[in-house]
């Protein structure tokens, strides 16, 4: 679903949503990218400048203002971790917060920089690095130390990787390295990158007990993980990345298919090992992580129309570069400017991959090894699953009822049990799912009670959510969205029938759970089959809760009148 077009949703007429973006500490770029036609001037000054919260009172409830105490609004050094990864294509730094909850701590994203240096370009044939490249890098270290001015030595750790494995230099370099960026520097060896690579992208994925594949193409070394859940149980790293392929085999920048078919043959000889050992033990889905794995899935999906990269699209970008003859000629969609100096080594590499692990496609993951630094520098141990971390984080920060939440969660997921049909995998994933979308379902009210399932859509939408992918932070939101309202804001949002019956069950719940107390609620049987459905409730129960019965029956006006199923109907038994 289009992010922009999803958020003009949640907003509509409410500015208030857009300038509180601030207050809760949501990522900044997307509202400037999704509401740049629709928010007013002082809206947009508001979210650009961070002006100070007092300019708001007026509009907001004084419960709104008083975040807890472990709000990341007032920032304590002791909550900040830096990490930096100093890899052979960039130099990047990352500094995230912990915050704790109930199950557990997560860390979230707080600033980053990044400096394109494409170390690994300035390996000399002899093995040292030249004097140009180390003095690109010292520059760069220099202004990350202004970053980390305040940050004590516990809180930051810095990695390099393959091209200060192998330079013959790397130690006189490392020296004036660390006076630059103030902070000692690990030179850490290829098992060990793909250990943190891997505790970072399982921080980030789902913990569904599955036996993944998780590689990451680096501009010197490519690291290859087989793990489930938290756990590798298989480390490699091999010695082929982006930018030493690009360097090799096309120097001047110059493809052709001879120089191309050269590369991947290459690439392939130094994965082959790996790929026969880790095919012997199997995995269930493919993840990449880091640039070359982010640069191809765009292309592929704004190019070619992919939710995910495959091989067909792989190969015909392989085709579209071999006759453009030049990445500075080539035309899709999708590709960055910055990536085009390494684009032919990355392709070469990912066919690679995708040849000697027989893949058909492979997911991006946008958390790897600076993440896992940072999570192997805060020492936890993790045994829950992170999108439950999340959710249970979000619930405290933005003060929801969790007594009442807890209880519209369980009548939603015992509702939606009745009329659950399918492949059960998918049926409990989607149960789990719709009990998140409870528990979070006011997280709007923190912003006011007035269209708070809009306000609680666009925080879904658009707040970090470790753990959950994409695809199911728009779930969420849909399902916040349309907790209450009108129905018709959803058409285009939802196409299933199944996300429709979720809706569904929430809806009934939210109405059956009005009075917020603690009373137990008489739960209702719901039929539905071939878009036909059909609500049965005690006649004596409704007469005894008139407010409940009223509602309810405007619930079916609202579904009837949105034409969503053939029939639906309140039937009194």
């Amino acid at each position: 679903m289009n992010a922009s077009k999803a958020s003009s949703r949640f907003t509509k007429g409410s500015l208030r949503a857009r300038m509180f973006c601030c207050t809760l500490d949501l990522p900044l770029w997307p509202v400037a990218a999704s509401l740049a036609p629709v928010v007013s001037a002082a809206g947009v000054l508001f979210a650009a400048f961070r002006l100070p919260a007092l300019a708001l009172l007026a509009k907001v409830p004084p419960s709104s203002l008083f975040m807890p105490a472990h709000s990341s609004l007032i920032q304590s050094p002791s909550e900040l971790l830096a990490a930096v990864d100093l890899g052979s294509n960039s130099f990047r730094l990352l500094i995230g917060r912990v915050r704790q909850s109930s199950l557990g701590a997560q860390i979230l994203p707080l600033d980053m920089l990044k400096e394109t240096l494409r170390l690994a370009a300035g390996l000399q044939a002899d093995g040292h690095l030249d004097a140009a490249s180390q003095q690109r890098a010292l520059l760069a270290l220099h202004r990350f130390a202004e970053r980390l001015r305040s940050f004590g030595p516990n809180r930051v750790r810095v990695v390099a990787t393959n091209t200060l494995r192998v330079a013959a230099n790397a130690k006189h370099f490392l020296a004036g390295a660390e006076a630059a960026l103030g902070f000692p520097i690990e030179v850490i060896s290829g098992v060990e990158e793909a250990r943190l690579i891997y505790e970072g992208a399982a921080h980030d994925l789902p913990r569904d007990g599955q036996q993944r594949l998780v590689v990451d193409i680096g501009g010197g070394s490519t690291e290859c993980i087989l793990g489930k859940d938290y756990i590798p149980e298989s480390l490699e790293s091999c010695y082929v990345g982006c930018v030493s392929l690009t360097r090799r085999f096309f120097p001047e920048g110059e493809v052709n298919k001879a120089s191309m078919e050269e590369a991947i043959d290459f690439a392939r000889t130094s994965l082959g090992a790996v790929g026969t050992q880790y095919r012997r033990k199997g995995w269930r889905y493919a993840v990449g992580t880091s640039g070359t794995a982010k640069a191809l899935t765009q292309i592929a999906q704004m190019q070619f129309q992919r939710d995910l990269l495959d091989r067909n699209s792989l190969h015909d970008l392989q085709r579209r570069l071999i006759k453009a003859g030049h990445p500075d000629r080539l035309e899709v969609k999708g590709m960055r400017l910055d990536r085009r100096p390494v684009i032919a080594g990355g392709i070469a590499v990912m066919r690679a991959v995708f040849d000697e692990f027989d893949l058909a496609s492979m997911r991006y993951c946008p958390a790897a090894l600076r993440e896992g630094v940072l999570y192997d520098l805060l020492g936890r141990s993790s045994g829950q699953d992170m999108r439950a971390v999340t959710v249970d984080a979000l619930q405290l920060r933005y003060g929801v009822d969790r007594e009442h939440a807890e209880r519209v969660a369980e009548t939603a997921m015992a509702l939606f049990d009745q009329i659950a049909r399918g492949v059960q995998e998918e049926l409990q994933a989607q149960r789990t799912l719709l009990g998140w979308a409870a528990r979070l379902a006011e997280v709007g009210f923190s912003i006011a009670q007035a269209d708070y399932h809009k306000h609680s859509g666009y925080m879904l939408l658009h707040a970090e959510m470790p753990g959950f992918s994409l695809s199911e932070k728009n779930r969420l939101a849909n399902l916040a969205l349309g907790q209450a309202g009108s129905l018709r804001k959803l058409h285009g949002l939802l196409v299933q029938e199944r996300e429709w019956l979720m809706v569904l069950c929430l809806r009934l719940s939210v109405i059956l759970h009005r009075r917020r107390d603690r009373q137990e609620v008489l739960l209702p049987a719901l039929f539905a089959k071939k878009r036909q459905v059909r609500i049965e409730l005690s006649r004596r129960w409704l007469e005894q809760h008139p407010l409940s019965h009223a509602s309810l029956r405007a619930e079916i006006d609202n579904w009837r009148s949105a034409q969503i199923f053939e029939s639906i109907e309140l039937t009194l038994i």
